[in-house]
């Protein structure tokens, strides 16, 4: 059975660089196109650090995933996913908040009239809003590594010192590597 051909461009993908694009302001660093593959693209922030980057796939997958040298992938530390769907009232929602809502969230299960509300209020703005609070000048990227295990957290301060005492950390990388992410 031969399975349908994943364009390059996808809903999420125009309308996240569109919105970004006009909503600059909103992230600490600004977003950019680092490169785009069937069915996902990446975008890294000007003046952060290369290890950091956001992918996002087709399916609603969104995450901030780290690499070390390069091409290493280490760790997913946050995700804003949204796996849309349509209801029968012509509505818009997040599967997965509908089926596995969080046991911390307090606020109520959205259905949105517009598709591109959904999008923009369940993912987008929340990453936005992450970049404000994770790419500070006092934030450092430390990696951990056991038997085989990596993964990665984003620190606030010049010395996170429980971070650095753990027997599995290994690396502490500055997060920001310019002041406000100004194009070169």
């Amino acid at each position: 059975m031969r399975g349908r051909p994943i364009k390059k461009h996808f809903y999420q993908k125009k309308l996240f660089l569109r919105w970004a694009a006009h909503n600059r302001r909103l992230f600490s660093h600004p977003p950019y196109l680092l490169r785009q593959e069937k069915g996902s693209f990446v975008i890294g922030f000007r003046g952060v650090s290369k290890h950091i980057t956001c992918h996002f796939s087709r399916s609603g997958a969104i995450e901030i995933r780290i690499y070390y040298r390069e091409k290493i992938f280490f760790d997913i530390v946050t995700e804003f996913d949204l796996y849309e769907e349509k209801t029968p009232s012509g509505r818009w929602v997040c599967g997965l908040c509908r089926d596995h809502p969080h046991p911390d969230k307090i606020e109520p299960f959205i259905e949105y009239e517009d598709r591109k509300k959904l999008w923009i209020e369940h993912s987008f703005a929340p990453l936005a809003a992450w970049t404000q609070e994770s790419f500070t000048r006092n934030a450092r990227l430390c990696l951990h590594r056991s038997r085989g295990t990596t993964w990665a957290v984003i620190s606030q301060g010049q010395n996170p010192k429980e971070t650095v005492k753990s027997r599995d950390f290994f690396k502490k990388l500055p997060v920001l590597t310019a002041r406000k992410g100004k194009r070169g």
